[in-house]
C-alpha cells in the first residue's frame, strides 16, 4: 500500500514515533524512537543489538504511532 501524502509530509518533520514490537514470549515491547520516510518505507531509528530490531528481525510483525509535533493529539498509526 502506498503512503498518502499526509503520512509521508508527517513522516518528513522531526516526529517521535512509538514502535510495538513482539518479544520471544508474545508479549508486547514498546519502543519510542524517530522516525522518517525514503519517500516509500517508513524509515525507524534503531542500532544493531537493540531489543525493537531483535524482535522485528526475528519477528515482522509491528505497530507504529507518530504523533505529529505541532498537534501531538494528531497522529497515524501503521501496521505491518
Amino acid at each position: 500500500m502506498k503512503l498518502p501524502e499526509n503520512v509521508l509530509a508527517l513522516l518528513r518533520k522531526p516526529s517521535y514515533c512509538y514502535v510495538a514490537t513482539i518479544m520471544p514470549d508474545g508479549s508486547p515491547q514498546l519502543t519510542q524512537t524517530w522516525v522518517d520516510t525514503d519517500g516509500e518505507h517508513v524509515v525507524i531509528n534503531t542500532v544493531e543489538g537493540f531489543v525493537k530490531l531483535r524482535n522485528m528481525e526475528r519477528d515482522p510483525r509491528v505497530a507504529v504511532a507518530v504523533a505529529d509535533p505541532d498537534d501531538p493529539f494528531m497522529f497515524v498509526q501503521i501496521r505491518g
